[in-house]
């Protein structure tokens, strides 16, 4: 399919180009909305909701309204109101601290390990496949040129000539197996758009 997450699956011949622009582009925006989502919160990032609700300014509101009910007593109009909104607002700051706990597992975290592994280790495997595809040249050179110095009057052990076919195979392989794991992390990276997508569309639904 295609999308903004979608990707041409790699060949031997490409190397940065598109793709990793491509990738580029998607852990950029990924990265700053992480960032400008940390904004938002108004607790401490990281922490449980315990942690959280006691640094929330929404809890300092409602201790401040208990502590004006207290002073008042509760034998008063305004002391019932600002010890019942001073639960009120309570509550609402523990809601506020589980909410923003469960964006970070289920949005931030999500998006912290598209940024910060599966993009890199993506990055990593293209650098990987052109080293290897350069190692390959290398070994097909010095298995050509062998097998024509062969045909000259300057013999080759033919020993050393299946020796350096043997090396040319492996390297051969090694290309062979870096692209399919490649292509499996890319097609997993694909995949995972609709997961991605999901993320923002929990945040523009449940706003902070």
């Amino acid at each position: 399919g295609t999308g903004f997450f979608s990707l041409p699956l790699p060949s031997a011949g490409s190397t940065a180009g598109s793709i990793e622009r491509r990738l580029d582009t998607v852990r950029s925006v990924c990265h700053i909305a992480q960032k400008r989502l940390i904004a938002c919160f108004q607790g401490q990032h990281g922490t449980d909701p315990d942690k959280r609700h006691k640094k929330l300014p929404l809890t300092a509101l409602a201790q401040n309204m208990q502590e004006g009910s207290v002073q008042l007593s509760d034998e008063t109009l305004l002391g019932k109101m600002l010890d019942t909104c001073g639960d009120a607002e309570n509550k609402l700051a523990m809601e506020l601290s589980q909410h923003e706990v469960q964006i970070e597992r289920e949005v931030l975290d999500p998006l912290y390990l598209l940024t910060e592994t599966e993009i890199p280790n993506i990055q990593k495997q293209r650098k990987q496949l052109a080293k290897l595809v350069l190692d390959w040249d290398s070994a097909r050179g010095r298995y050509n040129q062998a097998h024509k110095t062969s045909g000259t009057n300057f013999q080759v052990h033919p020993s050393k000539i299946e020796s350096l076919k043997e090396e040319m195979d492996e390297a051969g392989n090694k290309v062979e197996q870096c692209k399919d794991q490649l292509a499996a992390d890319m097609y997993n990276f694909v995949s995972k758009e609709g997961e991605y997508a999901r993320c923002f569309v929990m945040v523009s639904t449940s706003p902070l």
